[in-house]
């Protein structure tokens, strides 16, 4: 496989129901109810997706401006 087809299917970012279970259990000293899961899982993924295009500007600025620099130092 190709590293081109490598990234297209690697995952870059993720949040596992064990993920947050855990961090509740060491926030709270105990697992979600059902209720109460549903409820964390979509304000995760709102947290997480509400400004994704600045992230995505950001991240990709920055690889590019860095990989710049590295490239004009090199001999």
């Amino acid at each position: 496989m190709n590293n081109n087809n490598m990234q297209n299917k690697e995952i870059i970012f993720s949040v596992t129901a064990e993920d947050l279970q855990n961090e509740t259990i060491r926030r709270i000293g105990r697992k979600l109810n059902d209720d109460e899961f549903y409820t964390a899982s979509k304000g995760i993924d709102w947290g997480l997706s509400f400004d994704i295009e600045t992230v995505f500007k950001s991240a990709i600025e920055e690889a590019v401006d860095k990989n710049r620099q590295t490239k004009c130092w090199r001999f």
